[in-house]
């Protein structure tokens, strides 16, 4: 499945929450964007520079997330349902002056739970265990060289926030830290288990 065709699904997720929400279903949908710094975890900058020939550091990525949670009243605060986030970097110059990319992205279970016992309202944790792909590149556009590596593999997303309620929605400011372990065939080597993670801040709309 392609991020794009994953994209589709949660749209048509969030869409069905929004009809749910008109018939009074507990149901409630999100929209997050933010950035966050990307981080390599044990060997993962060397088996990259093995993969592609050069080696770089990680930058920062702009993050887009959108998730649906069924939280009846009778559970206190808690919601469950699922997230699905992708990561997009930004550019940045490693060895040979190439350009380097590292995208990633997933699709989990989550867990949503609000100290004030009401959903969507004040300070709040999440939780979330999925799975997904990376895809880092590098480019060099004057030679027209292209060098891409894969991965996929298991994500735990953790979040800590804060939720102002408003009218019919809400408005929240998240702090996230992201840790991945995902496998690919690296050339020359073969199957090595690629860590990652993100240190991140996302601004999020909830209806």
């Amino acid at each position: 499945m392609t991020i794009k065709s994953m994209f589709l699904l949660a749209l048509l997720a969030l869409a069905c929450t929004a009809n749910a929400q008109e018939k009074q279903v507990p149901v409630y949908g999100e929209f997050g964007m933010g950035f966050g710094q990307t981080l390599f975890m044990g060997d993962t900058k060397a088996q990259l520079q093995q993969a592609l020939g050069g080696s770089f550091n990680p930058g920062i990525t702009g993050n887009l997330a959108m998730a649906f949670y069924y939280a009846p009243a009778k559970w206190k605060g808690l919601g469950l349902g699922s997230r699905i986030k992708g990561s997009i970097a930004t550019s940045v110059e490693g060895d040979f002056g190439d350009s380097y990319f590292f995208n990633y992205y997933n699709l989990s279970a989550s867990a949503k739970y609000y100290a004030s016992k009401k959903f969507n309202r004040g300070l709040y944790g999440r939780g979330s265990i999925g799975f997904g792909q990376l895809t880092s590149k590098r480019a060099n556009e004057t030679t027209d060289e292209y060098v891409h590596q894969f991965a996929v593999g298991t994500t735990f997303t953790a979040s800590l926030g804060y939720s102002l309620p408003l009218k019919h929605s809400a408005i929240s400011l998240e702090a996230e830290f992201e840790t991945s372990s995902r496998n690919g065939t690296v050339n020359g080597v073969g199957e090595q288990s690629i860590r990652s993670g993100q240190v991140g801040l996302n601004l999020i709309y909830s209806f």
